[in-house]
């Protein structure tokens, strides 16, 4: 007679540890496939039913335990491989191992337990992209449903589940799509029509199992060198996984490859329907040969025998989220590829400095030939004038030209009001940052923190004198280019034919921008002084990604002469910029020359002696003999919604003791302290 199993199931709650669970004989009986690791269960929590995933099996507990109430897959919906893997990310990113598997889970999948019936999940995820350009001429709208709107402008795309937890009403989204001003998209690209595929004709290309690094070589360039690639591992029924950080990308992409290899492309991301999304999930761990398209959503499905993992665009910010499990999406594809035993090539055109150190440290290899950029462009580089920001000069580069795209690197139209005579700018009195100017539709102030609009003031609220606007963001830009070209002048997401185009800028969008005959890059230079080590890398990529876009003619607006950014642009030579980079940051203890831990202590009224105190006495619980830390600081962003942000960063801490960092969030907990622990930060603010 079969006995009872027990098993420790991983629950969506922010708790550091699974929960012991009996599947009696009779359901264990009924299953016909009787893997358990990886598998889906409904079970009973506190007054509540959730869904966990099976993450071990356990012997029979002393203590009393209650049942699995169903299984409603026929199969496991992870491997233990993919469990393996979060199990890692968990303990590596101090993550609880409950919230680091639901991440990626479908929500479709993920039901709940309401008046004693099981609710299925969410039926359909959308995403809405925008239906205008800009805020202007849109008529009466309340404040949160024009800070939604401004938010989807920007972003370009965002999932209804963003929406929700960065706490916008479901109403203010209603309300944008009455009124026309958004749409919401399923994007169930399997359903394109595709003309009849004609024989392919390309020569598989071999590669040897190994870590690679493409760089240097444009998107476009990129996605047609991965052909042969891609046929190579289809002919011997290995699976291939392409990860980009935008569903834009995706998208197109996928056209290319759909061209080609027809129904052997898969695609998976937030915006397909959940229909979809378990039919692509469940089949892949059948099929022979595919290949599967997506975001970062789709890093952990179970496709069968995985020969290939290409991660795009992989210095990409979007690939670390900010919700738990704070994961970076490199991370979790090294871990995948190594517990499967698979390929793996990092992909960009400027590669992040962590990427490029790895290959000068042998851990990947360089993917193709390593070649300097072409000088098949005339390059320009002139300082920016604050006081005309396109001199008569530029103005008649853009009359000549037929076709160009304008780089303005800030929204808005001035990054703050300042009062000569007491020397400060207008602040968010919830937050304590500048207040930016916006002019859309009329001009009005905002926080970019805590989203909260203020009513524009011409003068000084202390002393009466009239304020001045000080820097300039892109609807200053097009003010300007108006006055002189008129309708002439578009945002490049509108689409439409005309002589100039204006952006914020290409990064991570880069397969979405075709080549322009001139290309116009204002001022990237803020990015050198926003507080984040990684800021003169991301000026690095900004100025080199606007290069690669102009077919004639780059001019660069910047007060940077010296930087060594411009310098390695100057010179075609990238490595000039890499390894003056290197230098610094191992100077500085910085990575990849350091493990850094962020933490971000945020309470009303928190003190730095309050933090310094508990951080002490947790050292001292904790048995922690030496440790390396700064003493808690304030952060760049020291207040936000009102609440005190207090940091404290650790520097190569032992993995052995990295687990004690959960009694520290325990003890800030009881005190009411809202702890972040961010392992390997993207940035420190």
């Amino acid at each position: 007679m079969e006995e009872d199993i027990y098993v420790e199931v991983a629950i969506p709650i922010a708790q550091y540890k699974t929960f012991t669970y009996r599947i009696n004989s009779e359901l264990y009986r009924s299953l016909e496939n009787k893997e358990l690791i990886g598998r889906r269960v409904l079970v009973p929590f506190r007054k509540q039913g959730l869904t966990g995933v099976i993450v071990e099996k356990t012997k029979k507990p002393e203590f009393s335990v209650k049942d699995v109430e169903e299984i409603p897959d026929k199969e496991p919906i992870f491997s233990e491989k993919e469990i393996n893997v979060i199990k890692r990310i968990s303990d590596y990113y101090i993550s609880p191992i409950g919230m680091t598997v639901h991440f990626f889970i479908p929500d479709v999948l993920v039901w709940k337990k309401k008046n004693g019936k099981w609710i299925k999940g969410i039926r359909e995820e959308k995403i809405y992209v925008p239906n205008v350009v800009s805020t202007t001429g849109i008529g009466k709208l309340s404040n949160r449903a024009l800070e939604l709107l401004e938010f989807i402008l920007e972003r370009g795309e965002v999932r209804r589940q963003e929406i929700v937890e960065l706490g916008f009403s479901l109403n203010s989204l209603k309300t944008l799509l009455k009124k026309g001003l958004i749409k919401e998209e399923k994007l169930i690209f399997r359903e394109i029509e595709v003309k009849e595929r004609k024989r392919i004709y390309l020569k598989e290309k071999i590669l040897k199992k190994g870590r690679y690094l493409f760089g240097y070589k444009t998107q476009e360039k990129r996605v047609s060198d991965y052909m042969p690639l891609i046929y190579g591992f289809i002919k011997k029924g290995k699976g291939v996984l392409i990860i980009f950080p935008t569903v834009r990308s995706v998208e197109i992409c996928y056209g290319k490859l759909r061209e080609k290899f027809g129904d052997k492309v898969f695609i998976y991301h937030d915006g397909i329907s959940g229909k979809e999304k378990i039919k692509t999930w469940f089949s892949l761990r059948k099929l022979s040969g595919v290949v599967l398209i997506g975001t970062f959503s789709s890093s952990l499905i179970p496709v069968k025998d995985l020969g290939l993992i290409i991660l795009e665009d992989e210095h990409s910010e979007s690939y670390k989220p900010l919700r738990v499990p704070r994961f970076d999406t490199r991370r979790l594809i090294y871990e995948v590829s190594k517990e499967k035993g698979c390929s793996l090539i990092f992909s960009s055109t400027v590669p992040s400095v962590e990427a490029y150190f790895s290959v000068k440290k042998g851990i990947f290899k360089s993917f193709g030939k390593r070649k300097n950029l072409k000088r098949d462009r005339q390059l320009e580089v002139i300082p920016l004038n604050r006081e005309k920001l396109l001199s008569e000069k530029l103005i008649d580069e853009i009359e000549k030209s037929s076709n160009l795209l304008v780089i303005s690197n800030k929204k808005a139209y001035a990054s703050f009001l300042f009062c000569k005579r007491c020397e400060e700018e207008i602040i968010c009195p919830e937050c304590e940052v500048p207040l930016k100017v916006y002019s859309k539709p009329e001009k009005f102030l905002k926080c970019e923190l805590c989203g909260i609009r203020y009513e524009y003031i011409k003068a000084c609220p202390t002393c009466s004198l009239e304020l001045i606007e000080v820097g300039f963001g892109i609807e200053r830009v097009e003010e300007i280019l108006r006055k002189r070209f008129g309708e002439n002048v578009s945002y490049f997401e509108e689409g439409k034919d005309t002589k100039v185009k204006l952006s914020t800028g290409i990064v991570d969008r880069e397969l979405s921008y075709p080549e322009f005959e001139v290309v116009i890059n204002i001022y990237p230079d803020f990015l050198l002084n926003i507080n984040d080590f990684r800021g003169n890398e991301k000026y690095f990529r900004n100025i080199l990604l606007g290069y690669t876009k102009a077919k004639k003619k780059y001019i660069l607006i910047t007060n940077s002469i010296e930087n060594e950014a411009v310098v390695s642009l100057k010179n075609m030579n990238p490595d000039f910029f890499y390894d003056a980079e290197l230098k610094k940051r191992q100077e500085f203890e910085l990575p990849p020359f350091s493990k850094l831990i962020l933490l971000t202590f945020e309470k009303r009224e928190l003190s730095l002696s309050t933090v310094n105190e508990i951080f002490k006495n947790w050292i001292k619980d904790s048995g922690i003999e030496e440790i390396n830390y700064r003493g808690a600081f304030y952060a760049y962003y020291s207040k936000m919604k009102g609440k005190n942000r207090i940091q404290i960063l650790i520097k190569n801490m032992k993995e052995e003791e990295k687990n004690k960092l959960k009694l520290l969030y325990e003890k800030c907990y009881r005190k009411g302290i809202k702890l972040i622990i961010d392992v390997d930060p993207k940035e420190i603010i």
